[in-house]
């Protein structure tokens, strides 16, 4: 009777979160060009860059978000990059498209930047219910959810 209890509790803790269906949500591409930063003379930059810093634009993506059809028991959204560093947690209005700024194409591809990224669906009590998940692969496709939705 102890082992049964010890699964069911460690079933229920480790559960996978389950996607958000696509119907619930659209998620769009903002490809912009932006100008690279120069680098800073007194610092050594370790980190692979695949185009010069000669000040010609670059593309750069932003991720918009919008919920289509509102869950009532979903009242937090929490965004994690791929190390489970938290960019965003806030409380969910679904009228507001949330903006995520993804950083320069080239540096995704090349792994500089994160890559991976997790916008989960919390309710009041901060138990996740459901969960988008968005992959860049190195030849710039993206995944969301697993499903494939372009390249880059």
């Amino acid at each position: 009777m102890k082992l049964l209890w010890i699964l069911s509790f460690t079933f229920l803790f480790f559960q996978d979160t389950p996607y958000k269906p696509k119907e619930e949500f659209e998620l769009k591409l903002d490809l912009q060009f932006r100008p690279r930063p120069k680098p800073d003379g007194n610092k050594i930059e370790l980190e692979k860059r695949t185009l010069s810093n000669s000040g010609m634009p670059a593309p750069y993506l932003y991720l918009n978000l919008r919920i289509l059809k509102p869950v009532t028991e979903e009242v937090r959204v929490k965004v994690m990059q791929s190390p489970n560093e938290t960019l965003l947690n806030k409380k969910l209005d679904p009228t507001v498209v949330v903006r995520l700024d993804m950083g320069f194409t080239d540096d995704i591809k090349d792994r500089v930047t994160p890559y991976h990224y997790f916008i989960n669906f919390l309710s009041k009590d901060k138990a996740p219910l459901s969960k988008i998940e968005i992959f860049f692969e190195k030849d710039g496709t993206y995944l969301v959810n697993g499903e494939k939705r372009g390249k880059l």
